[in-house]
This record gives structure tokens, C-alpha cells and sequence, in this order.
């Protein structure tokens, strides 16, 4: 394996998978129904960063948003601008970035403040469908109580498979993984992508990357304090810098 990127003066970040792929697991079909196997050609040549966009309206009330939207809190505001500034520490050169970005108005705007923390047009913002969210179907926009009281026991089901699972007009993680697999095999357009996509998405794409099996890939998560470096098979956790913090220092090769 070649050598990630060089270690960055006071960042505190955490390798979180070396990117080990296991033998394809019986039953467990990507695209075109063929079994996984390892081939990072398409990802190894640069370097991904995942930002998942701020607190929304609907992340307060504990609401599942799915396709659906809702505006941005001015906490999440300040949790994208803190990102902003840390990617902007991050990059040496951020004229070698693009920003990919979820067609969903939270992540829109999200990208627009990396945009503008970076130095960018926010017109050279590049929108993917392909990093939209999971698709929630019926249980959009509604509570956990108020799913167990419209849909008694579905939850619980979910839970017993949830790979496979489909939400009434939803959409499975399985069927997810297939378009994470999808996003990954694009071309990408600079030596960086800042990818803004979504917390299920998120994990998703990071185990489709790291070559994770199901499980292993249900368990990836991705908090809005953090955002998710992708380079060489390896996944990498980075806190994000809020005001006030200890500035840290740029990455020289620019990832």
C-alpha cells in the first residue's frame, strides 16, 4: 500500500479503517448483481473529504428528513463554517478542489458556506443526485413515536434485517451501497473532492470505499463535529475547528 498523506502539524485525527477487504460475503450483490471485489482504481488516485451538513429544524425535533428538507439551525451554520475553516487549514491549495454537493436545500447551503470559508465561487458548486439521502419513503418527516404509532412494529422488523430492509416508497441500504459504489466509480474532476452528502449516505459511502462488509457498514457513523478523509483505502476522522481553536497546519500535498 502506498503512504497516505504526510501527518499534519496539530491536527488530532483517527485512521478508523486501513481500508482491509474481506472475501465477498455469500448473498451480498453490488451493482449488476456481482459479488464485490476489490478494485480502488477509481479511488485511490485522489483524495476525498466527507462533510455532512449542519443541525437542521427537523434534526432538533427528532425527525427523520430523508428527502425531505428543512433549513439549518444557526448552529448548523456555525457547525458548516467550522468545517469550512478546518478544510480551509487542511488545504494548501483549495483552487485544486471541487465541491460535490446533495441536490437537498440543507446540503446546498451547507456547501455554499465550505464555498465561501474556501475562497470559492459558489457557482463552481457541482450537484450530484447521487449523494442524496437515504430515502425514508412514509417515514419521512415523522418521529420515531409517531413511525411506532403509524406503523406499529416496523421499527422493530427494520432492525432484524436492516440491509435489506425497504421503507414503504423507500429505498434499502443495500440499494444504497450500490449507488455509493456508483458516486466512487465517477471520474473525479480535481486532485480533491469535498464531498457534502448525508449522515446515513455517509456511512454508507465510507463502506463502500473501505470495502466494509454490511455490518461493519452499518456501524460506521458520521457526527456533525467531524468530517471524513478518504485517501488510499484508508478512512480518517477529523474533528472540526471551531473558532477560537488552535489553528492547524496545511496539509503540503494539498489533500
Amino acid at each position: 500500500m502506498r503512504a497516505g498523506p504526510p501527518e499534519i502539524g496539530g491536527v488530532r485525527r483517527r485512521i478508523v479503517s486501513r481500508g482491509v477487504w474481506p472475501a465477498p460475503v455469500q448473498g451480498w450483490q453490488g451493482l449488476r448483481g456481482q459479488a464485490m471485489k476489490r478494485d480502488i482504481s477509481a479511488v485511490s488516485l485522489s483524495t476525498i473529504y466527507l462533510v455532512q451538513p449542519g443541525e437542521t429544524k427537523w434534526d432538533r425535533e427528532g425527525r427523520h428528513q430523508g428527502h425531505l428538507d428543512s433549513p439549518l439551525t444557526p448552529r448548523g451554520i456555525e457547525q458548516a463554517r467550522a468545517a469550512g475553516r478546518t478544510l480551509r487549514q487542511l488545504l494548501q491549495n483549495p483552487q485544486l478542489v471541487c465541491i460535490e454537493t446533495s441536490p437537498l436545500g440543507r446540503a446546498g447551503h451547507t456547501a455554499a458556506l465550505l464555498c465561501a470559508a474556501l475562497g470559492l465561487d459558489a457557482k463552481s458548486l457541482v450537484v450530484s443526485p447521487l449523494l442524496i439521502e437515504h430515502h425514508l419513503g412514509a417515514w419521512q418527516g415523522l418521529t420515531n413515536a409517531e413511525i411506532d404509532a403509524q406503523y406499529p412494529g416496523a421499527r422493530r422488523v427494520r432492525e432484524g434485517d436492516k440491509w435489506s430492509y425497504v421503507v414503504p416508497g423507500g429505498e434499502s441500504y443495500s440499494r444504497m451501497y450500490e449507488r455509493a459504489q456508483e458516486w466512487l466509480a465517477c471520474k473525479r474532476r480535481a486532485p480533491v473532492t469535498i464531498a457534502v452528502t448525508h449522515r446515513m449516505f455517509s456511512r454508507i459511502l465510507q463502506g463502500a470505499y473501505a470495502g466494509l462488509t454490511p455490518s461493519e457498514t452499518l456501524r460506521r457513523t458520521h457526527p456533525q463535529e467531524c468530517l471524513y478523509r478518504l485517501y488510499d483505502a484508508q478512512l480518517e476522522e477529523i474533528p472540526v475547528l471551531y473558532a477560537g481553536e488552535v489553528e492547524r497546519g496545511p496539509d503540503s500535498l494539498g489533500r
